[in-house]
Formats: C-alpha cells, structure tokens, sequence
C-alpha cells in the first residue's frame, strides 16, 4: 500500500502530462489544419477574385468600344477602330483579337464582299464559313443573314477571321442571339477558334449587341440590331494573365456550367508547368482536397461572364503537407512530462510550481489556439496588382486608375449617404433644419454633381426659377439630385431633361421630367421600397436607394409625392414641398 501511494504521484503526472500532451496535440493539430484550411481558402479567394477581375476588365473595355459606336451613330471606320483598341490590345496579352462584325443580309453580300476585298487588298473577296468535314473556311452558303468579321485587331495571326461569319457556328450563333435579344454582353462556350493553331487550347468570344437605335423590347432589338462588338480570348491566355502577379501551390480546373456536360472542360491549370491545358487526364480527383476542404464545396469557387456561369475547382498541389506544428507540440509535451517526472522523484517541492507551470501551458495552448484560428483577413487583389505594377504603368495609365478609383469613392460615398439617411429617419433621428434657400443657385451647384449622358440637355422652367424656399438644404438636395441623377441614367444619350418649379401660395411644385425607359405598370406599387429595381433598367447600374430617399426626404418635409410613367416614353416625378416660414 506504501508503496502504491510513493508511486501514486508520479502515476498521476505521467497520466497528466500524456493526457495534457496529447490535448495540446490534438488542440495544435486542429488549429494547424484550420490556419491551412483558412489559409488555402484564401488564395482561392485570391485566385478567382483575380480571374474575375481579369474578365470584368474585358467586359468592360468591350462596352467602351460599344460606347465609341454609339456616340459616333455606329459609323466607325476601320481606321478609328483601330486606333481606339490598339493600346488595349497591346496592354493586355489575354486578348487573342478585338472585332466588330455588322449583320449582312443576303441581299447585302455582294456590296459587302466588295468593301471586304477592298479592306484585305484583294485577298479576300468573299464571306467564310468552316467546311464541317475538311475544318477548312470556305465561302460560306446563302443564308438570309450573315455575322461576318470585318474589323480585326491585330490582323497578324488572326488573318484567318477575317471575313468569317459567326452564324455559321451553332455555338457562336446561340451567343449572339442570346446577346441580341437580351441587350446585353454574352459569352459563347468553349469553341475552337479559327486563327487557333493548337488543337490542346479552348477560346470563347464575348459579344456587345451594337443596335441602330434604342430598343428596349425583344422585337424592337431583333429588328435594330447592327453588329456586335466582340472579343476573342483563349482559356490559357486569360488564365495566364490573371494569375501573373499570384504564385500559389494550387492547380484548378475551370468548367463552364452553363454548357452540355460533356463541354464543360475549359481548360486545366497546373503549378508544375504554370499553363493551361485542355487534356482532362490531367484533373485530379476531388477527393484529394479533402485534407484542405471539410466539404468538397469550399474547393469549388464560380465567376460570372456574359450570362455564362464559370466552375473552378481547386486541388491543392501538395496534400500531404507535413505538421510541423503538431509534431513539435508532441514532442515538446513528452519532454516535459519527462522532465517533470524526473524532479518530482527528487524534490517534491517542485510539485506545485510543475503543475503551475502545466496550467500556464494548458492556457498559452488555449489562447494560441483562439487567437491564430482567427480567419485571416482577405487581401484586395486589385491593390495588390497596383502596388505591383505601380512603376510599369505609365502616367496615364495611373491616372486613369485613380480617376476610376475616385469615380467609384463617389458613387460608394452617395450609396453611404443614402444608406445613413435611410437608416437615420427610420430610427427617428434624421435632423430637419429648414431654411431659406435662393433656387437659382442652388440649382446650378446641383447640375454640377450630376453625370449627364453625351448630348443630355437640362432645361429649367416654371415661375419659381428664381424664387425661394423654405426647407431643409441637404434634405432638397438630396430629393432634387437622385430625381435628376435617375432621369439621366435612364434616359438615352442626346435626350432633354426638364425641371419645372411652380411656385404656389403655399408650396413649391418640383417636376422632373425625363424621356428614359419609364416605370412598368406592375411595379409602381414597390418603386419606392429601398432596394427595388425595375425588370426593366436591363445592364444599367444603380442601387434601387434613389427613391425610397427622395420619399423619406419629402415626409420629412411633409410633402406629398407623385410619379406618372410610360414604358418607354418617360416619367414625370412631381414633389409638392410647403413653403410656410
């Protein structure tokens, strides 16, 4: 019995120190494959963050390009096209080629084939299609529409396009009436396309519809299309660009979700050789992942491109990474236990301060393990790439970076306004200081923060042009600058805007008229709620706050609101403010 109870201590630090040792074991281990998980889970991030940067940039350069048509009523020669892409082409190396390709009816074509050959030198008088046996391009059969290439930016590599006619392919086809009667950007799926040399690489084109004149229905679209705007891109060149400023240990696979199963392979990206193929031997099976990812799910990211939904998938190169973390807390908590095993034998004094100093230890693990699970914040790519790039980029470039930086600080400042108005009346602490204010000048500062289109007029009217009011000065601003910014945005380019202010014995009477989309039947009963878009604002950004803020500012004020709208013929916002001092 005695000599059970001398071994009794020492039995019961041996079971502590295993039992701490393997807790602490175990805490590290799962902190260890949490900080890996996390940290894994944000290059992902990274990476599709970067991708989807990579696409929304040539998406919106495709909308520029769109943009020059429109202000020069579609009537874009060659030579200014060129000049209008070039920096862009040889600014980005994931642009395979830049086009624009009109619709060329049968009755068209020989006029057509005619300014073709003029375009090419002689070399090419006639529209292409592919032959489906030969792959080869020949003239292309009689078709009431044709979707030819016309102009092509850069012409070397890419002289086989030329002339060729996007209607012939199924799968380009589907893209471009999915563009022209959405009104908006569509991608293709995966295509071989017909410069391509290397049969291992997919591309897919982007196309803008370009219309002869505003269409806002599916008949008006179809019957006012002129063209497309596209770009030509190769999966690797895309893929390549994104990740140039990212070296992870990560290879993906990019599937389009939108396609048939069996073409849902874009192309596969690997570390080893940092390229993109399109051999699917190559994938790597999804279980693999599971050491980084608790569900298969947290390896699998989507990007958005032209109404088609992208899949990547990601596998981490190296699985099997060792715990060094884990490993050293196992082998640190034996020696301890060891060590305290030894003294305990020879003094028992030490006794107390050995299991003092386990608890700190059971404490340190504790707050170590709390505090590094922490997830780690997600570092913007974008500044990531500025920062990288900041003395390659030229002046100009960096000042059309901050320009964008500032135009959307702006527009991030009014959503915050808008957002703390909304937020400060419904919680009852929205101020209400009224007080005289000169219209004419008041006006005028408005018109100067507000973003017109190319050719919009705004014209004011009434008797009150000159009067004053009484009423609160940011609250009036906020009511007559979102009424103004809304009829701007939705009303085309070269279009008048009307402010009429009537003054009346008791109130002022503000009507914004506008010539722009309008307002659906359906949808005026919740125009007004914070957040709500029309169906109809189709590729239009904005954030549905404009309204709902001109209707809290006006109960502030205890005024009434009206809003009489036509599909596409305009709407009319009338606000009746009381204008007793």
């Amino acid at each position: 019995m005695v000599r059970f109870l001398h071994y009794l201590p020492t039995a019961l630090i041996l079971a502590l120190g295993l039992s701490m040792t393997l807790a602490a074991t175990a805490w590290v281990e799962r902190w260890e494959r949490l900080s890996r998980q996390s940290e894994f889970q944000k290059q992902t991030n990274n990476l599709t963050t970067a991708l989807q940067r990579t696409t929304n940039r040539y998406t919106e350069l495709l909308l520029a390009i769109s943009d020059l048509y429109d202000a020069a009523n579609n009537e874009v020669d060659e030579a200014a096209f060129r000049r209008f892409v070039n920096r862009a082409v040889r600014t980005y190396p994931g642009i395979q080629a830049l086009e624009w390709a009109p619709q060329v009816t049968q009755l068209e074509r020989d006029d057509y084939e005619q300014q073709l050959s003029q375009l090419t030198n002689g070399d090419r008088t006639f529209i292409t299609e592919r032959d489906d046996q030969t792959g080869q391009l020949i003239p292309a059969g009689e078709r009431d529409r044709y979707v030819p290439v016309t102009f092509l930016e850069p012409i070397p590599s890419n002289e086989p396009a030329l002339g060729y006619d996007l209607a012939s392919d199924e799968t380009r086809r589907i893209a471009l009436e999915q563009a022209r009667d959405t009104g908006a950007i569509a991608a293709t799926g995966r295509i071989q396309l017909v410069q391509e040399t290397n049969e291992d690489q997919y591309g897919f084109l982007v196309f803008v519809p370009v219309y002869q004149a505003v269409a806002t229905t599916l008949p008006d679209r179809r019957a006012a299309i002129d063209g497309y705007v596209l770009g030509v891109f190769r999966v690797a060149d895309v893929v390549e660009e994104s990740l140039r400023d990212l070296d992870y240990d990560i290879d993906f696979y990019i599937l389009d979700q939108t396609a048939q199963p069996t073409e849902q392979l874009l192309g596969v990206y690997t570390t080893a050789s940092q390229s993109v193929s399109a051999e699917p031997q190559t994938i790597t099976t999804l279980e693999t992942t599971s050491a980084l990812c608790a569900v298969p799910e947290n390896c699998i990211q989507t990007i958005q491109l032209g109404q088609r939904e992208w899949q990547i998938v990601f596998v981490p190169a190296s699985t099997q990474a060792f715990l060094w973390g884990t490993v050293a807390t196992l082998v640190i908590g034996l020696l301890l236990t060891a060590t305290v095993l030894i003294y305990v034998s020879r003094w028992q004094g030490e006794l107390q301060r050995t299991r003092e100093l386990s608890e700190l230890k059971l404490r340190l693990f504790s707050m170590a393990s709390h505090e590094l699970r922490t997830p780690l914040s997600i570092i913007s790519v974008s500044a990531q790439s500025l920062a990288a790039n900041i003395h390659e980029f030229s002046p100009e470039q960096r000042a059309h970076s901050l320009d964008r930086i500032q135009a959307a600080a702006q527009r991030m400042g009014k959503l915050v306004s808008d957002m703390l108005t909304l937020t400060r009346a419904e919680a009852g602490k929205l101020e209400f200081n009224p007080e005289i204010i000169a219209l004419a000048p008041f006006c005028q500062q408005l018109y100067e923060q507000i973003h017109f289109k190319a050719g919009q007029t705004l014209s004011l009217e009434g008797n009150a042009t000159q009067s004053q009011i009484f009423a609160d000065k940011n609250l009036l601003s906020s009511i007559l600058l979102n009424l103004l910014s809304n009829a701007a945005k939705y009303s085309p380019a070269h279009s008048s805007i009307r402010l009429i202010m009537q003054q009346e014995k008791t109130a002022v009477c503000f009507q914004v008229v506008d010539q722009g989309i309008g307002i659906l039947p359906e949808e005026r009963s919740a125009i007004l709620d914070a957040f709500y878009r029309g169906e109809n604002v189709g590729a239009v950004s904005g954030t549905g706050l404009g309204l709902a803020v001109v209707n809290t500012c006006v109960d502030i004020h205890q005024g009434t609101l009206a809003i009489d709208s036509h599909p596409e013929r305009g709407t009319c916002v009338t606000v009746w403010l009381p204008n007793v001092e």
